[in-house]
């Protein structure tokens, strides 16, 4: 019983910046999310080294600013990647059995809404057609359906 309790090992995570600090204002800090790096390699993010993000030093005098790593991402989303792989039950009768579309799950912060989503898998080199939210609603990714 004791082997059931070990945590599974996933693999290596990467920190992607998920919308940059342009601007003014509270919406300025640059958020970053924090996913595995075979879903970045997936997708085509590019990892990003050293991302810390500096916590303002407490009211009162006391302490100083310090910087953080980041971690975290409160949300995900589901993520179609190219292409389908073979079932086991090829000759099923049907119109697309045996193939079965793989999926990803990436996160994102809490704070993202649709645009914001639409804007950081737009930035990715390997482009999703569309991405299911957190609420599950569809949503597609190309132009022309805007």
């Amino acid at each position: 019983m004791a082997a059931a309790s070990k945590s599974r090992k996933i693999g290596p995570r990467v920190t992607v910046l998920f919308k940059s600090g342009s601007g003014q204002g509270k919406g300025a800090k640059s958020q970053y999310v924090y996913m595995l790096k075979s879903v970045a390699e997936k997708l085509g993010f590019t990892a990003v080294k050293d991302a810390t993000v500096e916590r303002k030093a407490p009211k009162g005098g006391r302490g100083k600013a310090v910087k953080v790593a980041v971690r975290g991402g409160a949300k995900h989303i589901i993520v179609p990647l190219g292409g389908s792989r073979q079932t086991a039950n090829a000759g099923a009768k049907g119109g697309n059995a045996g193939t079965k579309t793989r999926y990803v799950s990436v996160p994102v912060p809490a704070s993202a809404n649709i645009t914001d989503i639409k804007a950081f898998l737009g930035k990715a080199t390997k482009k999703p057609e569309s991405f299911v939210s957190p609420d599950g609603r569809s949503y597609s990714l190309s132009t022309t359906a805007q």
